[in-house]
C-alpha cells in the first residue's frame, strides 16, 4: 500500500501534521510583518509611555507589585483599557500561533510514540523512511519545526515574545497550554540585529521541546545516503550534485541542530554530509530566500567547520569563483543564440530539447550559486566572491535564462497539445507515400516505365500497414518500430530498380522524413515541463532578489520595453509557490487558499516594487509639465488680435510639453504591453498595474505636499493664510497636469484624483482621531489603506497632532480661541480686538479651494471627536465634582426652587449661598463649554460653506437630496404619530446610513441638533447648568453695536456667543425635559430679580443681570433652534421679548 494512500492512516496523519506546519510559517511570516512597533519599546517615548504595561516574564516574580503600580495610577488605568481594547485581538492571533507551534511538536511527538507502540499496523519508523514518501515527510515534519524556531527567532524577537505573552495573560489570564507556551517562547537571548550570538545557540532553543531524538538521527542517516526527492535525475550532470539536493540540504542544516553532538563530534558523519551537500558552496537557502552562511553558523562545532574547510579553503574557493565566472560568460553567450528571433520554432525545439535543457542547468546552477554567495558574512571569503561576476551580469543571465524557460515551456506546452492531431497527421502522411510506392510497383499506373515487382508491391504494403499500427501511446514500442522501418527504408535504397529511380527514392525519403518526425513527436512527453519547473526553481532567491529591484529599475529606464523580459522573471518566481503548498494541497487542508493568497500577495507585491519605477518617473516627468503649465504658458483668452499671435504661441514652451508628453507616453506603453500573468492565485494585470503605481505615486505626492505645507509656527493668521493659498497653488497646478496626461496613458485621471484624495484625508483623518479612542485603528487595520496603494504616515510635527489634519484644525482653533477673538453673529465670524476679521465665510472658501470637499469634510469630522471628548470630559466632571462633591446642596437647591411656576422665599439668600459654594468649579467648566461652542460654530461654518458649493457645483445632486431628507424627516415624523399607519423606514435597506453621508458631503445637517455622546440621566443637571449661567450673569455685558454678549473680567476672556452655544449643545445631549427645566430655572431666576428690583423705587431699568440673562435666553433658543414661545410660558412676553430675535 502507497503511503499516501487515502486508506494508510499512518501516512495520512503524517501528511496532515506537514500541511499544518506548512500553513503555521505562513501565519508567522504573515504576523511578524504586522508586530506592533510599540512591543518592541524601541524609542523613549514609547519607554515613558507603555513601559509600567509592557513587561517580559519579570512580571511572574512580582504580579501584584506590577499589578498595584498600575491600578494606583488613573492614567495609568486608563491607558491600560485603551491599550487592551486597541491590541486584544492582535494578541489572540500571537498567541494562537504560539500555541500553535506548541500544538504541532506535541502532536509529531505523539505520531512517532504511536508508530513506536504498534498503533499504526505494520508500520515502523524503518518502514516509513525506507518509503519514498514517508522519509519525505517525515523529514520535512523535523525540518517544518526546527525551521518554524528559527524564523520565530529572527522574525519576532525573543523580548517582544515575552511582553506579548505577559499582555496577553494579564488580558485574558491563564490556559492550559499558557505555562509550557510561555517556557517554550521565552527570550533564547539571539537577537537579529546584534553581532553576537549567545552560547549554545540554537542548539539550546531547539532542545526545550524536541521530537524523539532518536528519530531525528534515523532521518539524519537517510539524508546522508539517499536523494529522496529524486532531483538526481533532473540535474545528471556531477557538477550539478549541490544544487540537484540544494533542498535536502537546507532539511539537514535545520535537522543537525536537533542533535548537536552530530556538529561537534562526528567527523565523519559531518565529513559525508559536507562532500555530498556543500562541496562546492557553502551559502544556502534553507527556506524561500532566508540565507545562511555556514561558514559562519558552523564556526562554533568543532565537525562541521572542519569538514567545512575543505570546502572553504581560499584556493578551492578562488578555482571555484572562478568557474563559475567562466559559465556565467558561457551561458550568457549561449543563451544569447538561443533567443535570436526565429530560433525557437517547434522544429528545433524536437531536435535539440536536450541541448537547450542542459544549457538551462547550467545557467539554473550559476544564478544559484552567484546569487547566494553574494551574501558571504565571512569577510575573508567575501573578499574573493564579490570580485565578479557584477549584479548586472547575474541579472540579465536570470533574465534571459527566465525567457528562455518561458518560451520552451510555452512551445511544448503547444506540442502537448497537439500531439496526436500532429502524429496523426505525420502517420497518415508515410503510410500514404508507402501506399503509393506499393502501387507503383503493381505496374498498373498508366504513362510510367515501372517494372512491376509483385515483392516489392507487398513489402511496401506490409510497410504501410506496420506504420498504420503505430500507437503513440507506447511510446517505447512504437519508437522501436519505427526506428526499424527507417532503416529498412534506407536499406532497400540499395535495389537496383530503386536506386535508379529519382521519384521511388524522393518517395523513399519522404517516408522516413515522416517517420523522423513521428520520433521525435512520440517523445514529446510531460516529463519535460516537470524538468524544467525543477531546474527553474527559484524559491530560493525569494527574498535576496530584492537586492536586485535597483538594477531591474535601471533597465526598465534605459529601455520600458524589458518589462517584456522582466515578466518571464516574474512567472520564474512564481515557483516559489510550490514548496509551501504541496503538502496542503495533497492534504486537502482548508488552509490552501489563505497559504496561497499570502504568498500570492508577496509575489505581486514584488511585481508593483519593480514596475513601480514607471510611476515615479512618470511624476518626474509631471513635474515639468507643471512648471510649464503653471509658470511658462500663458492663458489664451477668448479673443486675440492676429499681432499677440506669435506672442502666445509660445513654441519653445509648447514643445518642451510635447516632449514630456511623449515621454510620458513612451514609459507607459512597455507596462502596457505586457500580457495578464498569473502569480501564483493572483492574476496581475499590467494595465492595473500601471493604474495602481500611478495612483500609489500620487498618493504620495499629495501626502507629501498636505505635510510639507501645512506646518504653522507662528500663529498669525497671515501666515495660515499664505500656507493655506500655497497648498492650493501647489495641488491646483499638479491636478491639472495629471488631468492633462490622463488621456496618455488611458486613466481617468480626475476620477483617480478624487478618490485617492479622498482617501488620503479620511486617513489621516481616522489615524488623528485615534487620539480620542480607546479601540485604536491601527494603519494596516485601516479601511482606508492599501497594501498596493499605501497612504504614507509621517512622523508627528508637533506634541499634539498626528497628522497634517490635527494641525491644520488645531491652527483654526488657535485662531478663533475665544481668549482673542469674538464671534459676530451679524458678520459671521471671528474678529480680533481691532475688528480684523481671523476667520469667516471667506477663510472658509479659501479652505473649500485648498483641500475641497473631501478636507472640509475630514476637519469636520475631527472637530466632532473633539467634541465628543470634552463632553465626556464634562459628564465625569459633573459626576466627580456635582454628584459626588455636593451631595447635600444640589438636592437642597432644587427643593427650595421647585416648582419653578413660584418664587422661593428668601431667593437671594439661596442664590448668594449656592452661588458661593460653587464658585470654584466655574471657571474650568467655561472653558471647557466655550470649547465646545467654538467648534460648534466652526462646524456651522463648515456645513454652510458646503451647501453653498454643492448648490454651485451640483444643483441637481443638492435640490434632490434636500426633498429626499425632507420627505424621510416627514415619514419618520408621521410615523411617530400614528405608528399603525406609517412605518419606520426599513433598516435592512440601510436607507438612512447610505443617505448619511450625502448629507454630510453637502452640508445638510445641523450641528446644534447633533447628539454626540449618550449617557444616563444626571439628577439636577438643569439646575446646575442654569446655576452656571447665573454666575455669569453679573460679568456679562451686552454690546449693541457689536450685537453680542461680552465678558467683563480680563482674567476669563471669554466669548458670550461660544457659552451660550456650549450650554446649548451640552444639554441637547440630554432629554428635552432638561432643557425645558434650564429655562423654567433661568425664568423663575428673572422673575425674582424683577421683583427684589421692584421694592428699589430709585431703579427705573431692569438689573444687568436680568438683561443678560434674558439676552442669554435669546441666543439660547436662536442657536438651539428652540421655539420662544418656551420661555414666554414661563416670562411674560413684555419682559422677554424687550430684546427681540435679530
Amino acid at each position: 500500500m502507497d503511503f499516501l494512500s487515502s486508506d494508510n492512516l499512518a501516512g495520512q496523519n503524517l501528511l496532515s501534521i506537514v500541511s499544518r506546519g506548512s500553513a503555521i510559517i505562513a501565519e508567522l511570516l504573515r504576523l511578524s510583518d504586522n508586530i506592533p512597533s510599540v512591543f518592541y519599546l524601541a524609542d523613549k517615548a514609547d519607554q515613558a509611555k507603555y513601559g509600567p504595561l509592557l513587561h517580559d516574564f519579570s512580571y511572574l516574580r512580582s504580579m501584584e507589585l506590577y499589578e498595584n503600580r498600575i491600578n494606583s495610577d488613573p492614567v495609568l488605568i486608563d491607558l491600560d483599557e485603551e491599550f487592551r481594547e486597541s491590541h486584544i485581538q492582535l494578541l489572540e492571533r500571537f498567541f494562537k500561533l504560539f500555541e500553535s507551534v506548541y500544538k504541532y511538536v506535541k502532536d509529531l511527538t505523539r505520531y512517532l510514540e504511536d508508530v513506536e507502540e504498534g498503533v499504526y499496523i505494520q508500520h515502523r519508523i524503518e518502514d516509513i523512511l525506507a518509503s519514498d514518501s514517508g522519509k519525505q515527510l517525515l523529514a520535512e515534519a523535523y525540518y517544518l519545526y526546527g525551521l518554524m524556531l528559527t524564523l520565530m527567532d529572527n522574525r519576532i524577537e525573543g523580548p517582544v515574545r515575552e511582553r506579548m505573552l505577559i499582555c496577553y495573560y494579564r488580558y485574558k489570564g491563564s490556559s492550559d497550554s499558557h505555562s509550557a507556551v510561555c517556557n517554550m517562547f521565552r527570550s533564547s537571548g539571539y537577537l537579529p540585529s546584534s553581532q553576537k550570538r549567545p552560547p549554545r545557540y540554537p542548539e539550546d532553543f531547539f532542545a526545550r521541546l524536541a521530537p524523539p531524538i532518536p528519530v531525528a538521527r534515523m532521518v539524519i542517516n537517510r539524508l546522508r545516503s539517499d536523494d529522496i526527492y529524486s532531483q538526481m535525475k533532473e540535474w545528471p550532470n556531477p557538477e550539478h550534485r549541490c544544487t540537484a539536493l540544494a533542498t535536502q540540504a537546507a532539511i539537514l542544516y535545520i535537522i543537525l541542530f536537533f542533535v548537536p553532538d552530530i556538529l561537534h563530534k562526528e567527523f565523519a558523519t559531518m565529513r559525508e554530509i559536507v562532500d555530498k551537500h556543500f562541496s562546492d558552496n557553502w551559502v544556502i537557502s534553507f527556506y524561500m530566500g532566508f540565507v545562511v552562511d555556514l561558514s559562519v553558523m558552523w564556526e562554533p562545532y568543532k565537525a562541521a567547520s572542519s569538514a567545512l574547510k575543505n570546502t572553504t579553503e581560499t584556493k578551492l574557493v578562488k578555482e571555484i569563483h572562478r568557474a563559475q565566472l567562466e559559465r556565467v560568460e558561457e551561458q550568457l553567450r549561449q543563451l544569447s543564440e538561443y533567443l535570436t528571433e526565429g530560433i525557437l520554432v517547434e522544429e528545433f525545439i524536437l531536435d535539440q530539447g536536450h541541448k537547450i535543457l542542459n544549457c538551462l542547468r547550467n545557467s539554473n546552477a550559476a544564478i544559484r550559486w552567484t546569487m547566494l554567495h553574494r551574501n558571504c558574512k565571512n569577510k575573508k571569503l567575501r573578499d574573493v566572491v564579490s570580485a565578479g561576476p557584477n549584479p548586472e551580469k547575474i541579472l540579465l543571465l536570470l533574465m534571459r535564462t527566465a525567457q528562455l524557460e518561458f518560451k520552451v515551456g510555452d512551445l511544448y506546452k503547444t506540442l502537448l497539445e497537439g500531439k496526436e492531431a500532429r502524429w496523426n497527421k505525420a502517420k497518415e502522411e508515410c503510410e500514404d507515400r508507402l501506399k503509393e510506392l506499393s502501387h507503383f510497383f503493381s505496374g498498373d499506373q498508366m504513362l510510367t516505365r515501372a517494372t512491376k515487382d509483385d515483392k516489392l508491391k507487398e513489402w511496401f504494403a506490409n510497410l504501410a500497414t506496420e506504420v498504420a499500427s503505430l500507437d503513440h501511446q507506447d511510446s517505447t514500442l512504437a519508437g522501436r518500430k519505427m526506428q526499424q522501418l527507417a532503416a529498412a527504408l534506407e536499406d532497400v535504397e540499395q535495389f537496383h530498380q530503386i536506386e535508379t529511380n529519382s521519384h521511388v527514392k524522393h518517395f523513399l525519403a519522404d517516408a522516413r522524413s515522416f517517420l523522423k518526425q513521428m520520433v521525435r513527436i512520440v517523445n514529446v512527453k510531460e516529463q519535460m515541463l516537470i524538468t524544467l519547473a525543477a531546474i527553474g526553481d527559484l524559491s530560493y532567491a525569494f527574498d535576496i532578489i530584492s537586492d536586485f529591484v535597483h538594477l531591474m529599475h535601471q533597465q526598465i529606464k534605459r529601455d520600458p520595453f524589458s518589462v517584456l523580459l522582466l515578466r518571464a522573471t516574474f512567472l520564474k518566481l512564481a515557483s516559489v509557490l510550490e514548496l509551501p503548498l504541496i503538502r496542503i494541497n495533497q492534504a486537502g487542508s482548508e488552509d490552501l487558499t489563505s497559504v496561497a493568497e499570502y504568498y500570492s500577495s508577496q509575489l505581486v507585491a514584488f511585481v508593483r516594487r519593480v514596475l513601480e519605477v514607471v510611476p515615479v518617473n512618470v511624476f518626474l516627468i509631471l513635474n515639468e509639465i507643471i512648471s510649464v503649465q503653471t509658470s511658462s504658458m500663458k492663458q489664451i483668452p477668448s479673443r486675440l488680435e492676429r499681432a499677440q499671435l506669435k506672442e502666445y504661441a509660445q513654441m519653445e514652451e509648447r514643445y518642451k510639453l510635447a516632449r514630456s508628453t511623449h515621454q510620458v507616453s513612451v514609459f507607459t506603453e512597455g507596462i502596457l504591453a505586457m500580457e495578464k500573468t498569473l502569480m501564483g492565485i493572483v492574476e496581475v494585470d499590467p494595465k492595473q498595474l500601471l493604474q495602481e503605481g500611478i495612483r500609489k505615486e500620487l498618493v504620495r505626492q499629495i501626502s507629501m505636499a498636505l505635510h510639507g505645507i501645512l506646518i504653522f509656527s507662528s500663529g498669525k493668521v497671515e501666515e495660515f493664510e499664505a500656507r493655506l493659498e500655497e497648498l492650493r497653488r501647489n495641488l491646483d497646478g499638479f491636478r491639472l497636469s495629471f488631468e492633462y496626461i490622463s488621456d496618455y496613458i488611458n486613466l481617468y485621471g480626475l476620477k483617480i484624483w478624487q478618490e485617492e484624495f479622498t482617501r488620503i484625508v479620511d486617513f489621516n483623518v481616522e489615524q488623528e482621531c485615534n487620539v480620542f479612542l480607546k479601540k485604536k485603528t491601527y494603519p494596516w487595520d485601516s479601511r482606508f489603506q492599501s497594501a498596493a496603494i499605501p497612504v504614507p504616515l509621517f512622523a508627528p510635527v508637533d506634541d499634539h497632532s498626528v497628522s497634517f489634519v490635527g494641525r491644520l484644525l488645531r491652527e483654526i482653533l488657535l485662531q478663533t480661541d475665544s481668549h482673542r477673538t469674538l464671534f459676530l453673529t451679524s458678520h459671521s465670524g471671528w474678529f480680533d480686538m481691532t475688528g480684523r476679521e481671523i476667520f469667516g465665510i471667506r477663510t472658509c472658501a479659501i479652505l473649500h479651494r485648498s483641500l475641497g470637499t473631501a478636507g472640509i469634510r475630514g476637519l469636520d469630522k475631527t472637530i466632532s471627536f473633539m467634541i465628543v471628548r470634552d463632553l465626556n470630559d464634562v459628564m465625569r466632571f459633573y459626576r466627580r465634582q456635582v454628584l459626588e462633591g455636593l451631595k447635600v446642596l444640589l438636592p437642597e437647591l432644587q427643593s427650595e426652587l421647585n416648582p419653578t411656576t413660584t418664587l422661593p422665599a428668601m431667593a437671594a439668600r439661596i442664590y448668594s449661598n449656592a452661588l458661593a459654594r460653587t464658585n470654584r468649579l466655574w471657571p474650568w467648566l467655561s472653558e471647557v463649554l466655550a470649547r465646545i461652542g467654538q467648534a460648534q460654530l466652526l462646524r456651522r461654518h463648515f456645513a454652510a460653506e458646503l451647501n453653498f458649493m454643492g448648490k454651485l457645483d451640483s444643483a441637481t445632486l443638492s435640490g434632490a437630496l434636500e426633498v429626499m431628507n425632507q420627505a424621510l424627516l416627514s415619514d419618520i415624523a408621521m410615523h411617530y404619530k400614528q405608528p399603525e399607519t406609517h412605518a419606520y423606514p426599513s433598516e435592512e435597506k440601510q436607507l438612512l446610513p447610505q443617505l448619511a453621508p450625502f448629507l454630510d458631503a453637502l452640508g445638510l445637517s445641523c450641528p446644534m441638533l447633533k447628539i454626540y455622546v449618550t449617557t444616563e440621566p444626571l439628577e439636577g443637571v438643569a439646575c446646575f447648568i442654569a446655576l452656571f449661567v447665573i454666575s455669569l450673569a453679573p460679568i456679562l455685558s451686552y454690546n449693541k453695536k457689536l450685537g453680542t454678549l461680552l465678558v467683563k473680567d480680563r482674567n476669563l476672556n471669554l466669548d458670550g456667543s461660544t457659552l451660550i452655544v456650549g450650554v446649548a449643545t451640552f444639554l441637547r445631549q440630554f432629554h428635552m425635559s432638561n432643557t425645558h427645566k434650564f429655562i423654567a430655572y433661568l425664568a423663575q431666576y428673572v422673575r425674582c430679580q424683577i421683583i427684589i428690583s421692584a421694592k428699589d423705587a430709585k431703579l427705573q431699568e431692569l438689573p444687568l443681570e436680568v438683561n443678560n440673562i434674558l439676552i442669554f435666553l435669546g441666543e439660547f433658543c436662536r442657536y438651539g433652534e428652540i421655539s420662544r414661545s418656551l420661555v414666554r410660558q414661563h416670562l411674560p412676553p413684555y419682559v422677554f421679548d424687550k430684546f427681540p430675535v435679530q
